[in-house]
């Protein structure tokens, strides 16, 4: 998403939508990795197992954003990074956020999503024959919410509190194979592959920003010199930046590339030049001549 938003023109139609988007995105985000690296911190966690982003076939769309498992059960954590002053409203149920600036905006009760990945986990565990409770909770990584809740549900917990929400469940120990359920789960896992991104969102890659970024001053201003790319900007070099570039170029385009279609990413005139630089990256080739295409989908687990 950083890389569309980055290579995507400010006058697309879809540029303040996905921005929006990236925004809220790496805000999740931030959130979800500080609770894993204080979970991480827990002694008592020590012989627990923790999932981040865990996507399981069940009768239900599921993603959740932590999954725990615990010799006493399953503890399921719904992340909400979220400012400003919360209502959690019941009848219906919604949450109901104003802002720091008097807007108000009306979401889904996120106790809805939980409900249904616990019942969810609940009918996988079942399809395996194994019983074990199944816990959830709400939780606000950070002190910069008010939140104020009606009646009784799912518990709501502050990040700080976590600890003491877990501890509760973790000193009931039961007789659970958990090696037997960690090995079931990592069995059934799958990996939400949402590439390429124009696609996914009906966005023309012609209009995508070509060139190589610089790292340094942030411009696509990089140029291809015999032993390392310039920066015309700022003057940086660095010899790997078009590898980012690839990377994005698979993010965001396709899995695939020949010759052409590199040489006009990355800006470059000489089509010998492009090619020592995919040899050299030991990419995998199919066809001949100048059908030849190279599979960039190994540049995506170093990225």
């Amino acid at each position: 998403m950083q890389a569309l938003v980055a290579r995507l023109p400010s006058t697309h139609p879809q540029y303040q939508k996905l921005q929006r988007e990236l925004k809220k995105k790496e805000e999740g985000d931030f959130g979800e990795q500080y609770i894993l690296n204080e979970l991480q911190k827990l002694q008592p966690l020590s012989d627990c197992h923790i999932f981040h982003n865990v996507i399981i076939p069940t009768i239900l769309p599921m993603q959740i954003d932590i999954l725990i498992i615990t010799p006493s059960g399953i503890i399921i954590l719904e992340i909400k990074n979220i400012r400003g002053t919360l209502h959690f409203k019941n009848n219906p149920r919604q949450l109901i956020r104003t802002t720091e600036t008097g807007e108000v905006h009306t979401f889904t009760h996120p106790e809805i999503q939980l409900q249904q990945y616990m019942q969810a986990m609940l009918h996988f565990l079942d399809t395996y024959h194994i019983t074990m409770p199944v816990y959830g909770a709400i939780v606000f990584p950070f002190n910069n919410v008010d939140v104020h809740g009606e009646g009784s549900g799912l518990p709501i917990v502050m990040g700080k509190e976590l600890p003491l929400y877990i501890y509760k469940f973790i000193t009931q120990k039961l007789d659970i194979a958990m090696d037997d359920i960690l090995h079931i789960i990592l069995s059934q896992l799958q990996q939400k592959n949402p590439f390429p991104l124009c696609r996914y969102y009906h966005i023309e890659p012609s209009v995508l920003q070509r060139g190589v970024y610089c790292e340094n001053c942030g411009q696509f201003s990089m140029q291809k010199l015999k032993a390392t790319w310039f920066c015309q900007k700022c003057e940086h070099r660095c010899k790997e930046a078009h590898v980012s570039a690839l990377k994005d170029f698979y993010m965001l385009v396709g899995d695939t590339m020949t010759n052409r279609e590199c040489r006009d990413f990355l800006k470059i005139d000489s089509p010998y030049v492009t090619k020592r630089l995919m040899q050299r990256l030991l990419l995998t080739r199919s066809g001949n001549g100048k059908s030849t295409k190279y599979n960039l989908s190994l540049l995506n687990g170093n990225r």
